[in-house]
C-alpha cells in the first residue's frame, strides 16, 4: 500500500551524473524502518546553497536525506549546471536527496523561510530497495 509521495533528487545515468527529480510512491511505515537520525530545522528566508551533493554518511555509507516541509518552503535546482530547473516545495512536501556524485543540486529557502524535519535514511530509496 502506498500512502505518501516522495520527490527524489538522484543522479542520472549519463557520465556527468547530472541531478534529476522523480516521484516515488511508497508507504510511510517502510520509510520509518530506514531512519538513522532525525533533526528539526528552521531556516531563514532566502538562505541559499550552491551546487552540492548528498554526501555519503561517515558511519553508514550510502544514505538518503529526507526533508519533510511543515511551514514555508524551499526551491531545489536540478539538471546540468548551465540549465538548472527550479521546483518549489511547500508544506506537506517530502523531498529526498541521494545525488552523491556529479555536480549536485542547489537550493534556496522561500520568502517565508522553512520549518522542516530532516531524516537521514539508510541506503538510497531508488536503488537499494527491492
Amino acid at each position: 500500500m502506498t500512502d505518501c509521495k516522495i520527490h527524489v533528487v538522484y543522479c542520472d545515468d549519463t557520465p556527468e551524473h547530472f541531478s534529476q527529480l522523480c516521484d516515488l510512491d511508497t508507504d510511510w511505515k517502510s520509510i520509518e524502518t530506514l531512519v538513522l537520525s532525525t533533526t528539526e530545522q528552521e531556516l531563514p528566508a532566502g538562505e541559499e546553497r550552491g551546487l552540492h551533493n548528498a554526501a555519503p554518511h561517515a558511519e553508514h555509507g550510502r544514505v538518503t536525506y529526507l526533508q519533510q516541509v511543515h511551514r514555508g518552503g524551499f526551491s531545489v535546482f536540478v539538471g546540468p549546471p548551465d540549465q538548472l530547473r527550479e521546483t518549489f516545495f511547500g508544506p506537506g512536501s517530502l523531498i529526498a536527496f541521494q545525488d552523491e556524485s556529479g555536480p549536485g543540486h542547489a537550493s534556496r529557502v522561500g520568502p517565508e523561510g522553512v520549518t522542516r524535519t530532516l531524516r537521514v535514511l539508510r541506503g538510497h530509496l531508488l536503488h537499494d530497495r527491492a
